[in-house]
């Protein structure tokens, strides 16, 4: 005699904001000064949470915080 298996799916699915949410971009963070200096690359949901996150991963100053740019980086 089989038993039915329950099943580890949950019934239901996440709403394409939910999911949006939780996926994570790469970035690419440069420092104005007379040339665009690169710095580098962070992974952030947008952009402001990927300034926040390059100011902590750089060690930027205050000035410095004000002076970086970051663009999607397909």
């Amino acid at each position: 005699m089989l038993t039915p298996m329950s099943s580890r799916r949950s019934s239901k699915k996440d709403t394409p904001a939910k999911l949006a949410k939780r996926m994570k971009r790469r970035w690419r963070v440069v420092l104005l000064r007379a040339k665009g200096e690169l710095l580098g690359f962070v992974d952030a949901v947008d952009e402001q949470e990927a300034k926040a996150v390059a100011a902590v991963q750089f060690d930027l100053d205050e000035i410095q915080r004000n002076r970086i740019i970051v663009q999607e980086y397909a």
